[in-house]
């Protein structure tokens, strides 16, 4: 793959800028926890809850999984980016967009600026999915292999996503929608979470995970059957959940997303038994515990069906648990961990790259800090627990033990992020 040795100069500043953008919002997010720890116990229906979460699904997860689609699909499809201004002009529109969604939210003023917020959001999702559809195809081979599917299928599960919510947002002052806003909230959310960031991070960490580990065996075939289950799934749902709402069907409905994530799950574990690189640091560590929380997050979707069903009040408290293990627990200790692979590479690449062969050179892991890593992974571990806890209490007291253990792992991932990419040239190992 030449595209491991060779990147070209305007990539480094793309990446750069929605690494820190997410980063700051991290940290934004650990503050408004915070402020909002009461309203946890309560509906995930209100403008604090509201705003943390768009806060988070677009702030601190989609803006890096931009920055480091821009990195990696690259070299996932060996071909180069397909330009460089348009992913500017995307992280503009969604960067100003989210601010003012967000700052809409937060006091619930549902008017022209959360409308222009919902636009500009979906001006830079279209632009990030022109990108990423016109760098696939560059492909010189023109057939498309099962990552290249997954991640193209992902960002057209990201601008449906984005078109139902800025339909959701306008729904808010006109009431023009046939069905209960929560109806189409829930669809909203289960097409953002696994039709983009279930599809795309399994089409991404498929390629990356046995690179990274060396691994000798990759069972593609098992790729097909997670690409085909997951989004027959997702379809499923979608259309039945709107026109039925969640009902009985919905538990069989669920089993395909679920044999889905099981295969992958065993593909993973092909992948780690094969592996060439016995001792695993601490990012790939984080990464391979990250699943852990999507699988306890998958097991407890047969308990959210029910309660739904059952018309029960449990649904409220297990559905906000379910999204913190979806949304603030497997996707932010993924990227916790995956931030510590593969950007430092980027900055080393950019340093060090020229000089390769010539004069010795420190290894990417030495960009960082181990020990705010360490730090990063206690604090974090303090703050799933907490929230579980409050998920299932309904407590608030553990919510606001929470907020200080998730700003200290936003804080020590800032800091990490901003070690690594303040980092100077320096010869021989750190």
């Amino acid at each position: 793959m030449n595209m491991i040795t060779k990147q070209h100069p305007e990539l480094y500043p793309i990446v750069r800028a929605h690494y820190l953008a997410s980063a700051v919002c991290f940290v934004l997010i650990g503050v408004l926890f915070f402020f909002a720890s009461a309203d946890f116990a309560g509906h995930y229906f209100q403008p604090k809850l509201l705003a943390i979460t768009h806060l988070a699904a677009l702030g601190w997860v989609t803006m890096v999984i931009f920055g480091a689609a821009y990195q990696l699909v690259p070299v996932i499809l060996e071909t180069g980016l397909s330009g460089y201004r348009l992913p500017w002009l995307s992280f503009v529109a969604f960067l100003s967009g989210l601010v003012l969604l967000v700052c809409s939210f937060w006091r619930f003023e549902p008017g022209l600026c959360m409308q222009g917020g919902a636009l500009l959001l979906l001006t830079g999702m279209l632009g990030f999915s022109i990108v990423i559809f016109l760098t696939g195809k560059r492909l010189k081979n023109k057939k498309e292999n099962i990552h290249q599917e997954m991640i193209n299928t992902s960002c057209i599960w990201l601008l449906a996503t984005g078109v139902l919510g800025v339909l959701l947002v306008f729904n808010l002052h006109y009431a023009f929608l046939p069905q209960d806003h929560l109806q189409f909230l829930r669809l909203h959310a289960h097409m953002g979470m696994g039709g983009w960031f279930l599809l795309l991070v399994i089409g991404v960490s498929s390629k990356l995970v046995p690179m990274f580990l060396v691994s000798r065996k990759q069972n593609l075939r098992l790729l097909d059957w997670v690409y085909y289950l997951l989004n027959g799934g997702l379809l499923a749902f979608v259309i039945d959940t709107y026109l039925e709402g969640i009902n009985n069907r919905t538990y069989l409905i669920a089993l395909l997303p679920a044999a889905a994530f099981i295969i992958y799950f065993i593909y993973l574990i092909q992948c780690y038994r094969s592996r060439m690189k016995r001792k695993l640091d601490l990012p790939m560590m984080y990464t391979m515990l990250s699943f852990i929380l999507l699988l306890a997050a998958l097991l407890i979707q047969p308990l959210i069906i029910n309660a739904h069903v059952q018309n029960t009040a449990q649904g409220i408290a297990l559905t906000k648990l379910y999204g913190l293990l979806v949304l603030m627990g497997w996707l932010s200790l993924l990227i916790l961990g995956q931030a510590f692979k593969t950007l430092p590479f980027l900055v080393w690449l950019k340093i060090y790259g020229p000089g390769t062969g010539k004069e010795p050179t420190p290894l990417p892991s030495d960009l960082y800090s181990q020990k705010l890593l360490i730090i990063q992974g206690i604090a974090f571990t303090g703050f799933i627990l907490s929230m579980i806890t409050m998920a299932l209490s309904g407590l608030a007291a553990p919510a606001r033990i929470a907020s200080g253990c998730l700003l200290l792992t936003a804080l020590c991932y800032l800091l990490n992020l901003t070690r690594v990419l303040t980092h100077k040239k320096t010869t021989g190992h750190a």
